[in-house]
């Protein structure tokens, strides 16, 4: 069941942690991580880096919380989708064929925009998560 509260806080925890990331996390754009050696880490989980499986995605569950079971797991898709989303925002331009949120299950594009696979799937589940304690 939708929760708007939890909602909000998701919104919120996107936008923030979207800028958060571009700015002191996710340098490459700025040529900040490719003067050094071994920065980038292995895969710890198909093409997910241990900072996603063990501090993002954890994260992420955490401040999705809400009562409703799938509620939360609607929020934590949904959140996933909004701070990549605040991401490119933050960044001043969007999403480039061939970036590292396009590898995981390719992109497509709608006019000029190129918009990872992912996306509306992601916005599907969560949005059939919702709906289930509805139906």
């Amino acid at each position: 069941m939708f929760e708007p509260i939890s909602f909000v806080r998701v919104v919120l925890a996107a936008v923030i942690y979207g800028g958060i990331e571009y700015r002191y996390i996710n340098r490459r754009e700025e040529d900040w991580t490719k003067k050094v050696e071994g920065f980038m880490e292995e895969p710890a989980f198909g093409k997910y880096s241990p900072y996603q499986v063990f501090f993002l995605l954890p994260l992420f569950v955490v401040i999705s919380y809400t009562q409703s079971v799938t509620a939360w797991a609607g929020n934590v898709f949904l959140l996933a989708l909004l701070e990549d989303l605040a991401y490119f925002v933050w960044r001043g331009e969007m999403v480039k064929k061939g970036e590292w949120t396009t590898l995981l299950f390719g992109s497509f594009k709608v006019g000029s925009v190129v918009i990872p696979v992912w996306w509306p799937i992601d916005l599907i589940v969560a949005l059939l998560l919702y709906a289930i304690p509805v139906l």
